[in-house]
């Protein structure tokens, strides 16, 4: 990862002493540290007046800094903080990304919550450091990615009782993913996800299935507003037939055979060997098909020799792929499969259906909700079943089947962009809660009589 540009680092020291620090300027070509003592004091310029966003995520990824760009780039009339409250130095992935300054990004190495408990001392000491953060920069709204740490929810706790901002919960939690959470673990977490609910200003969830999951832990009548994840689209439909050759050349894909494509970690939620036992049984019903399995993980060796012998020649591997590898990888295949139990969203759904694949996923993710039309666009399965898969790529790999169904890939992604810009659901929620109205900015008042300032618009309600 490369960062070409500064990013503010707020240090949690003594009351008197906090201040961000400055005059240090890291440059790194390999990876993405925690960048060391840096200012954002060239960012983009705003007005003074400006009313502030924040949005707090967890790290950097390629998806999360493609929304961030494109709201402080779409939403110029108010500034944006992007916090984050886990360390970069290791991230969970070795994604290779610049780190814009657009998005004015702010990190707290020194509370960071990467590799520590979700209840420690660190939460406490970020949780400060980020409610003084959003105080000293009067930020006007925020926008709060997740539940699942003591830092999340006393900063909800303080931004409903002291008036102190609307901020909203949102998430990319499924309904589907909660059969497995049982005894003491659901306690804790209907009474963890019931009290963020109840302490929010508002809800944005990804889609259908995160409504219902917001709905079955609390009976709410919070305003909702869409806030889904989504891939540079434009970047994933842009032709580039050199660099998918160059792609198909280094993996051994012959351009004239049919392919599935896995992407994704490989760990056991994931299923790949649903997947690998599936296509076991159809193979020699289908010997013009192959499969790749682009990612890496823990069980990448397992699952390599759980692949029969006469088989291992039409299974390819890729390893870990950045994201152009990644667009080259879908351009060389013609259906996405997601065999995984559980699977909040999935973001490779988005971005096969914006390449034109059909995707074969399990009715658990959450993106499939939204982008497979079964039996149209592609098909829904039951997780776990290697029948149910191997009945499903029989009927996809029958024909042209698979071509008829790469044709819906379009409609059906036009289709949930038009309902779900997540900058348009940002937009919604700002002019919802009095920050800006439907032509730019307007005054905002801390602990106003009016419930944040409320404009007298609604949110969607449900």
């Amino acid at each position: 990862m490369e960062l070409r540009d500064n990013a503010t680092i707020w240090l949690r020291m003594s009351s008197s002493d906090r201040v961000p620090c400055s005059h240090r300027h890291t440059l790194l070509s390999d990876r993405l540290r925690e960048p060391a003592n840096v200012t954002a004091s060239s960012a983009t310029r705003h007005d003074p007046a400006a009313p502030a966003l924040a949005i707090i995520s967890n790290e950097p990824t390629p998806y999360r800094l493609h929304v961030l760009q494109r709201v402080a780039r779409e939403l110029p009339s108010v500034k944006l903080h992007s916090l984050f409250t886990h360390t970069i130095d290791e991230p969970s992935a070795p994604w290779r990304m610049a780190m814009p300054q657009s998005i004015n990004p702010v990190f707290f190495p020194d509370a960071a919550l990467s590799g520590h408990s979700p209840v420690g001392p660190r939460c406490i000491t970020l949780y400060r450091a980020m409610r003084d953060y959003l105080t000293e920069h009067r930020v006007s709204l925020a926008v709060l990615l997740g539940y699942n740490d003591l830092a999340r929810l006393l900063l909800l706790r303080w931004a409903s009782r002291e008036g102190a901002l609307p901020m909203l919960l949102t998430g990319d939690s499924n309904v589907f993913a909660e059969g497995h959470v049982r005894g003491v673990k659901r306690l804790v977490k209907r009474a963890a996800v019931g009290y963020a609910i109840g302490r929010s200003a508002g809800l944005m969830p990804m889609g259908t299935c995160g409504r219902a999951f917001f709905r079955l832990y609390a009976d709410h009548d919070k305003p909702t507003f869409l806030f889904p994840y989504e891939p540079d689209y434009e970047r994933l439909q842009t032709p580039d037939a050199q660099r998918d050759k160059l792609f198909a050349l280094k993996h051994g894909l012959d351009p004239t055979r049919k392919r599935l494509v896995y992407c994704g970690r490989l760990v056991s939620v994931k299923r790949v060997d649903v997947l690998i036992d599936a296509f076991a049984r159809i193979a020699a019903r289908r010997p013009e098909w192959d499969v790749v399995i682009a990612g890496d993980g823990p069980l990448r060796l397992a699952l390599e020799s759980r692949v029969p012998v006469s088989l291992r020649g039409r299974v390819k591997w890729t390893g870990f792929l950045q994201t152009d590898e990644t667009i080259a990888c879908y351009r060389n295949c013609d259906a996405l499969v997601l065999p995984s139990e559980r699977e909040p969203w999935a973001l490779v759904v988005n971005e096969a259906v914006a390449c034109g694949l059909a995707v074969v996923a399990t009715e658990v993710v959450g993106a499939a909700a939204e982008l497979v039309d079964h039996g149209v666009s592609g098909l829904i399965v039951v997780p776990g079943s290697v029948s149910a898969m191997s009945e499903a790529l029989l009927e996809l790999t029958d024909g042209d089947r698979c071509d008829t169904m790469r044709r819906h890939a379009e409609l059906m992604l036009a289709r949930w962009r038009a309902k779900a810009d997540p900058v348009r659901g940002l937009e919604r929620a700002l002019v919802h809660f009095g920050v800006m109205n439907e032509t730019g900015p307007r005054a905002f008042v801390r602990g106003s009589g009016s419930g944040f300032g409320l404009s007298g618009t609604t949110g969607e309600r449900t």
